[in-house]
């Protein structure tokens, strides 16, 4: 195989400081070859608002929120302020992809779960998923975005292995089990919501018998599964049935003994990938181990049952390597797009302790220390395997996160403000009540006034302008920590937010941005792209490496995420993606 001439790895909210402690400390080999062979970004900022879909789209086309139209992680796009619809899906973004530009220059690409880079525009682009960066959501041919997965279930049992509803150590609720004699249960497989039924999945359900040595599970067709307490059985493949075509299944087990009793943990997946794939990449997903993408986030935070979430994210990573095996083996692509979540679950979690945001008892912090580590060395094994068996010494490698991370003081209830200054109103279940509520924070930043011409609301055009006022007003005023200190880093009217990066039809009549330590939707989103404080950075993680960019580098110069996108455009010779406003940074691309 030839090597690619680009690769990608996103790492959703890598945080540089510590990607760059962990490396020198010896724990994340391939980042310290990296770091080796190229340039670490130290000043690396993302585009505002700091929330996922907006940041990777910036990432991808090289050009401001403004310009590609992804500014919210929920897009207003006409109708009452109340309707949002998933800035995930890409057939909102209204720039082109760097990929999409090179194959004006006729590169082919793999891009593998990319947030927001979805559905594909170019024949020489060969898509897999493309939203939310899972492969069990997908955007589909049509747009639409696609729950398709089977969500993990749990089963719980006493230390007599009789089915109970709870276990201390476990706070979700279990499938359902029936005992149909002593020590034989019939197990249960819900659904999550209405929506993962669009399939129309008939029922299904596993036979368990228990005994002194373990359990033991049968499907419908008498198929024996040992369930030994703390191993992983290998995955199960057969078929889900629904009242059509039967769909491909893959379910993988295991046992986990508590201090109360026993718990059954299945990941599960129901793959349709030929729906969202090119034909010649269908065939790849079936008979493939399941990819786990629900629950096991639940069991993170608990050291009973950190194990399931750690090592289905080792099964994460092995999936998408299984994957890009098969398909390296069928196409010999320029440009290789790949992306891995898992690292900001764990901010979500653990950052606001690990950053000291939050007090923690020695044992504690250890805890989340190791948690933190394994799942940096997690990525760190997946950049392995391309830098061993993908890349060679003319690629050009770009790892980068969507935004850092800031151990939060206080989450604040932006519409708060709104309603101490008279401007929103509350029904008792803290629903906004839009019959008396001017204005609205709805998230990311964006505040939108409630227009009459807006879908009926009940702000007369005339009262525009001195509604913005208010607002402007109400938030200089009421968005203060406990010590009187404002945490307000700024408020303007959407019209005039060319100036970092945002503004248009889609854009909130109010942006706003908060300092370090404060936000509305935790680790990240409100918080300005430089916000650095005690608890951590904002600031995204970025290393490049490749022919001409310089070796050993630690570069500490402002660089926006709209530069790399351009910069590596005009290293490959392709067009710049056509909306692009971002720089090229003469300094990768001068030097052969």
């Amino acid at each position: 195989m030839k090597a690619p001439e680009l690769i990608i790895i996103g790492l959703d909210g890598a945080v540089d400081s510590f990607a760059a402690k962990e490396a020198q400390a010896g724990n994340l080999p391939n980042f310290a070859r990296l770091m080796k062979r190229g340039c670490r970004m130290t000043d690396f900022r993302p585009v505002h608002p700091t929330i996922t879909p907006v940041c990777w789209s910036a990432l991808q086309t090289g050009a401001t929120p403004e310009i590609n139209g992804i500014v919210a992680d929920k897009l207003y796009l006409g109708g009452h302020i109340s309707n949002l619809v998933s800035a995930y899906n890409g057939t909102h973004l209204k720039a082109e992809r760097l990929w999409e530009a090179a194959a004006r220059a006729g590169k082919s690409s793999i891009v593998d779960s990319m947030p927001v880079s979805g559905p594909r525009r170019s024949e020489l682009v060969w898509q897999m998923e493309g939203t939310s960066g899972n492969p069990g959501r997908m955007i589909m041919p049509d747009g639409s975005t696609e729950y398709v997965d089977i969500p993990q279930q749990v089963w719980f049992f006493d230390k007599n292995k009789k089915p109970v509803d709870k276990l201390k150590d476990v706070k979700v609720l279990p499938s359902p089990v029936t005992e149909e004699k002593d020590g034989v249960f019939t197990l249960g497989v819900l659904q999550d919501s209405a929506d993962a039924n669009r399939h129309n999945f008939l029922p299904i359900s596993w036979k368990l018998e228990a005994s002194e040595n373990g359990f033991t599970l049968y499907d419908s067709k008498g198929v024996r599964i040992s369930l030994v307490p703390g191993k992983w059985t290998e995955p199960y493949h057969g078929e889900f049935p629904t009242t059509a075509e039967p769909l491909p299944l893959a379910f993988r087990f295991i046992a986990l003994e508590l201090e109360d009793g026993f718990l059954i943990f299945a990941s599960a997946a129901c793959f349709v990938h030929d729906r969202v794939c090119p034909d010649e990449f269908a065939e790849m997903f079936y008979n493939m181990p399941p990819t786990p993408v629900h629950r096991e986030y639940f069991f993170f935070a608990n050291p009973a049952t950190n194990k399931i979430a750690m090592d289905s994210w080792d099964f994460h990573v092995q999936w998408h390597i299984e994957m890009f095996k098969r398909a390296l083996e069928k196409k010999n692509p320029e440009i290789i797009v790949t992306y891995m979540g898992d690292i900001d679950t764990v901010n979500h979690f653990f950052w606001p302790e690990l950053a000291g945001a939050k007090e923690t008892t020695p044992e504690q912090y250890k805890f989340v220390e190791g948690c933190y580590r394994k799942i940096y060395q997690t990525a760190d094994r997946f950049i392995g395997y391309f830098l061993d068996n993908v890349a060679d010494e003319n690629t050009i490698i770009w790892i980068v996160s969507d935004h850092g991370s800031i151990g939060v003081k206080e989450e604040r209830d932006i519409n708060a403000a709104l309603e101490k200054a008279g401007l929103l109103v509350r029904f008792p279940d803290r629903q906004v009540d839009w019959s008396k509520t001017q204005a609205a924070y709805r998230g990311c930043g964006h505040i939108f006034v409630n227009l009459e011409e807006r879908g009926g609301g009940i702000v007369p055009a005339s009262e525009y302008e001195s509604t913005i006022d208010k607002v402007i007003t109400a938030l200089q005023d009421n968005l203060r920590g406990p010590d009187g200190e404002s945490y307000l880093a700024f408020a303007v009217r959407g019209r005039e937010a060319g100036f970092f990066g945002l503004g248009g039809e889609r854009c909130g009549d109010v942006v706003i941005g908060l300092t370090a330590g404060y936000a509305a939707m935790t680790v990240h989103a409100e918080q300005i792209p430089t916000a650095t404080g005690p608890y951590g950075s904002m600031r995204a993680l970025s290393m490049l490496s490749g022919p001409g960019v310089p070796e050993n580098c630690v570069w500490d110069k402002p660089v926006n995420s709209i530069d790399i996108a351009p910069t590596i455009c005009t290293k490959m010779g392709v067009p710049l993606p056509a909306q692009s406003n971002g720089r090229v940074i003469r300094e990768f691309v001068d030097k052969k």
